[in-house]
Order: C-alpha cells, then structure tokens, then sequence
C-alpha cells in the first residue's frame, strides 16, 4: 500500500501544534508533503522549517489553495478556491505561482484543495504546467456532511472516485476515459473514507484522521482500534484489485489542540495521530507499506495506471459489528455501488459515461454544487423500507401462488470478486426466500462489469424447498430519477420508450407495457445518457414495463419479468448508452 502524510502549517500559537505533528512523522521515519499556503512563502520561520525538513527528511514543499490572505490578493471574505469566478480563480493562481517561482525557482510539484473543479485544473495546467499530483476532492462530502455542519460549509463533491484517478477535462470528479479525454494530472481524494459509513451517513467522521473519529465518537480515550482496521481495510482492496492500494492522512494542527469539534482532550487527539503514524511505520518496516510523497505517488502512479481502469473496493462495516457489506465498483463510464445489506441491490450510481461537464463558481450554473450526478441513490432519495414504492434503487421481485417478496428485504454477502478477460465479476451468497405458505426459494445473483456501460444481472433458482415449487416469477426492477443532492431536479426532458412507442415525463403516472420482453429504456438528456434494461438474448423475458412517477414520486420504473423453474438461469443487462 503507498501512504502519503500530508500536513499544512497554521500561524500563531497553532504553528507550535504543526511543528508537533512534523516530529510525529519524522520521528517514525516517514516523509511529509508540506503543503504552504501563500502568505506562508512570505513566512520566514515557515519557510526556513519547511526547507530544513525537506532537507534532512525528505519532506517535500507543496502548494494548499487555502486561505489567500497576501499582497496582490484580494478575493473579499471568499477564501474557498472552488467558490471563486473564473476570472479571480485566474488571478488568484497568477499570483501565487508567480511568488511560487521566484521562491523556489519552478512550479509547485503538489497542490492540495478541498474541491478543484474543472475550470481549476484547467488553469493549473496553463498557469503552472510543472504540477504533477493535486488534493482534489473531499469523498462524498454533501449532503450528509452539511445537515450536521453550522451551514456554512458549500462543499458538494459527491460521485467521485474513492482512490487516486486520473480527472477528466470537464468535471474533475469523473475519472478519464482515454489521454484526450485527460486533463493531464494525477488526482488523490482528501483523505480516505471508510466506504461502508460514507454511503450511510458522515463520511467525515469515519475517514483516515484519527481527531475526526473522535469527533463521530468512536473511540475510547486513546483506545481506538477503528483508525487501524480503516488502514487494514485499505490494505485488504489488493486483493481484488491488480495494484497496490493507497492511502493518506491530512490531519491540520487545529485538530491536536482543544477543538469544538470534540470534547477529548488534546492529548487524546495527539495519541491517536501518534498511533496511526508508528502503525504505517510498522508496515512500513515489514515492506507492507511504500510511504512517499504526493508528488513521487503521482509519478509511481502514472507508470503504473492505465485510463479506464475497473476498480473494486470491498467494504465491511467495522464500526458497529453490524456484520453488512457493500461492494463498489469503479471504471471509465460508471460507478457502482451494490448494496449486500439489501440483497445486493444497486444503492448508487454515478453514469460517467454520459460525461456531464459541470464546473463551481457563481459564473457557473451550479453555483456550489461540484458533484457528479446520479441516476440512483438510495439514501438521498428515500430510504430502504419504501424503496420500492416511493425511493431510488434497484431489486427484484419473486413471486409465487400470488405473493410477492422483495430481495432487498434479505441481507447477503460477497462471496467473490474476480476478474476475466470480459471485465470484473461480483457473486453474492445465495438469498433463501420464504412464503407464507412454507414454500422457500434460493436465489443466487452475480454482477457482471464489461467496462463498456453494462451492469450484468444474473439470477440462478439454484435450489428448491417445496414439492409444489414448480415456477416462479421473478421482475428484474429499476427505480432511478437523477440528481445531485436529495431533493428532486426537473424530469420534463425524460422519455420514456419501448422497442414499440415512447412517451415523453409529464408526471402522470402512466407506463407502457409489452408482452415480448422486449427492451425498455430511460433518456436522460441532463446527464446525456439512456438507460436500457433488457434481457440476454439467451434468456427473453416474457413482460417488460416502462412507468413514469408523479410529482410525489419523481422518477421512473424500468421492469423485466422472466418465469423461472427449478435451475434457471437468467441474465439481465443494465445499459448505460451515451446521447449521440
């Protein structure tokens, strides 16, 4: 696993705490990403520490987009890069890269945010083409995160990668397709996120920074053994995936002294960052971990990873002993999140393939809000006890003598990842589904990833309890609408279809049905994409369905029956397709 330390001075008496976290690291042998601010190069103890730590330790000196205070800057009260308009982001970087240069002689190497969009990593490249590796995003920090926040912190940057990526040219949170499609850096998330609590709740609270997880009270005093398991976790994604994994930690001084945030003491804070350090120094010794700087990750990283990559994470929840688990997936034209809490439904996903671009600013249209939109997502849009009635996700639907039952009322679990020539493969442990009359049915599901905008859905009846269980019916069901936060965005461009008709989103709660199974599908123009489901041409279902919601229901149903008998196989593909 490669780790990168990354800290950021502070001024004042806070400076002492950073100086205290440089000691930490150094005194565990690892090397530092120092990332200085501007008014840092203007800093003389800042800057002869800085030199002498890259000097005896090999820490190397970065750039944070953070807080502009400085001569020739003047954004007002506006201290958030991501916020600025393109003409002051222009400015802003001018300026800095021009001090940049005359102190140290070239362009930073690193830089660090916690949202570069687009429009920043464009000016970046033409301002300062010598930077390498950028901090570019915070995983998932949203909604979520701004329900507990004091409002007054716009960070939208969900459906992003959840690891080092490469950025696309026109929304820096979509990993790129190809080299033109490459804004032409190395992009590393702030911080990584326990994947299981990111989907469900604060993500900020359960991430590689051990003060944080004080915050979400998860440890006890100096005992906690959540910020190791987080870091074993990371380990562990080398198994399902053909590179090392990655990891970093940014905790800033503000965390090892008294902070609101928490009500331990600082030397509760300072123990665990101690803690988290000598464990990566440990796996460092015993060759488990490569600990090196941002920018000599970024290099290592260009060598060894190719555009498109398809990437998995495997995700148990460590925190509560809850016992779920969730697989992501992650490629060039989507990423996916299945859900093995609820039957290994579909709770997340982000169509890259329509390759939305979308930059922040208040000269953009979204303002604020960076994210890259969803056609599903479960925990913004409704919960999972009405999914199927009234929410965003996907499942399937087993019926038998009249009764129906929903595969997202069963936990199962992964039983393997793998990977092929034909892309990455995910088999869950098979559901055993009960009916009111004593009659059981095991289903098995398997996920297929191509890596070409298809999601494989496939269903075995693998065993049979009830001598009467001669056929059953079962509905491969999506619910999806698309959005960025949790509340509805405007469904009036959506049309709906069938290989035979089509009907354009009025909100009226009408569907169209066949009877031959055939293909039924979804245009989505505001994320450029269509969404098919339709069945393998080994498998035709015998009914399809198409269903808009209504103003209550914002979205929009795509179903495929099949009938099953004992030993049936049947596949269904989800299609994501570009708009030509």
């Amino acid at each position: 696993m490669h780790v990168n330390i990354l800290h950021r001075p502070e001024r004042g008496p806070l400076y002492r705490f950073y100086r205290l976290e440089q000691d930490m690291a150094h005194e565990a042998g690892l090397p530092v990403t120092i990332l200085l601010h501007y008014h840092d190069l203007f800093d003389a103890e800042v800057m002869a520490d800085a030199r002498d730590d890259a000097a005896r330790h090999g820490d190397e000196i970065g750039l944070a987009l953070h807080r502009f205070a400085g001569p020739g800057i003047d954004v007002g009260p506006c201290n958030k890069f991501w916020l600025l308009p393109l003409d002051q982001k222009r400015q802003v970087l001018e300026t800095i890269v021009a001090k940049w240069r005359e102190v140290f002689g070239g362009d930073p190497v690193s830089v660090a945010a916690y949202l570069l969009d687009a429009s920043s990593l464009r000016l970046l490249r033409e301002i300062a083409p010598g930077v390498e590796t950028v901090v570019a995003g915070c995983f998932e920090e949203g909604v979520r995160v701004y329900h507990g926040c004091n409002h007054s912190w716009y960070l939208f940057s969900e459906g992003m990668p959840w690891g080092p990526w490469y950025p696309s040219k026109d929304h820096a949170l979509r990993p790129a397709a190809d080299e033109d499609d490459a804004i032409g850096l190395v992009a590393v998330p702030h911080l990584v996120r326990d994947m299981s609590l990111s989907y469900e709740g604060r993500n900020d609270f359960w991430a590689s920074h051990p003060p944080n997880v004080i915050r979400g009270m998860g440890n006890m005093g100096t005992f906690s053994p959540y910020d190791l398991n987080l870091i074993d976790q990371f380990r562990l994604q080398e198994r399902f995936n053909p590179w090392p994994s990655y990891l970093n930690t940014f905790v800033s001084p503000p965390w090892l002294t008294w902070s609101p945030n928490f009500e331990d003491s600082p030397e509760v804070a300072q123990t665990l960052y101690r803690q988290q350090l000598e464990y990566l120094a440990r796996l460092r010794d015993t060759g488990e971990v490569v600990a090196n700087t941002l920018g000599e990750y970024g290099r290592w990283f260009r060598k060894q990873r190719t555009y498109g990559d398809q990437e998995t994470y495997w995700a148990k929840e460590m925190l509560y002993g809850s016992g779920k688990h969730y697989l992501w997936h992650l490629d060039a034209t989507m990423r996916v999140l299945i859900d093995c809490a609820q039957g290994g439904s579909i709770g997340d996903l982000r169509p890259y393939i329509g390759r939305v671009a979308m930059d922040t600013g208040p000269d953009t249209a979204r303002k604020f809000i960076g994210s890259y939109p969803y056609l599903i997502q479960s925990q913004h849009r409704s919960g999972a006890a009405f999914h199927s009635s009234d929410g965003s996700r996907t499942t399937a639907f087993v019926s038998r003598n009249g009764e129906m039952l929903d595969l997202a009322g069963t936990s199962t679990r992964c039983l393997d990842v793998s990977r092929g020539e034909v892309g990455s493969r995910f088999q869950l442990a098979p559901l055993e589904l009960s009916f009111a009359d004593g009659g059981r049915v095991t289903l098995a599901t398997t996920y297929l990833f191509p890596g070409d905008g298809r999601i494989g859905v496939v269903r075995q009846w693998v065993s049979v309890e009830s001598a009467d269980a001669t056929a059953i019916e079962l509905t491969e069901y999506v619910k999806a609408s698309w959005g960025l936060t949790e509340y509805p965005e405007p469904l009036d461009d959506v049309t709906l279809g069938t290989d035979a008709e089509s009907l354009a989103y009025a909100y009226r709660g009408r569907c169209l049905a066949t009877t031959n199974g055939g293909r039924v599908a979804a245009s989505v123009p505001p994320l450029g994409v269509s969404v098919e489901l339709r069945a393998d041409e080994t498998c035709l279902a015998t009914r399809s369905r198409v269903s808009e919601g209504h103003l209550f229901s914002p979205y929009f149903t795509l179903e495929l029956t099949h009938t099953l008998r004992p030993g049936d196989t049947v596949t269904s593909w989800i299609h994501l397709k570009p708009i030509v």
